[in-house]
């Protein structure tokens, strides 16, 4: 079972302990590490912030297609369009 990280140690003390870990750890312990980082890398690239604008008109555009009032597509409809517009 995982520890908890104590919450007085530093960034500085946890990446020695880190470091001190990998070391000595074996391939699986190594590899799960990289694992992990290599995810929590991936999530943070993929976090996307939006402008105020940009919030504005997706609750714009949300509204307008909770009303009714937008053109939406069926999957069937969106297939037969991009197999039309590849076809010329």
């Amino acid at each position: 079972m995982l520890k908890s990280v104590p919450q007085i140690m530093t960034t500085a003390a946890l990446k020695k302990k880190i470091q001190t870990y990998l070391e000595v750890g074996d391939d699986k312990i190594i590899k799960a590490v990289y694992t992990l980082l290599e995810a929590q890398v991936k999530a943070s690239e993929n976090n996307v912030e939006f402008s105020k604008e940009q919030i504005k008109e997706l609750n714009k555009r949300r509204n307008a297609h909770l009303a009714g009032k937008s053109k939406t597509y069926t999957l069937a409809e969106i297939k037969s369009k991009i197999h039309t517009k590849h076809k010329k």
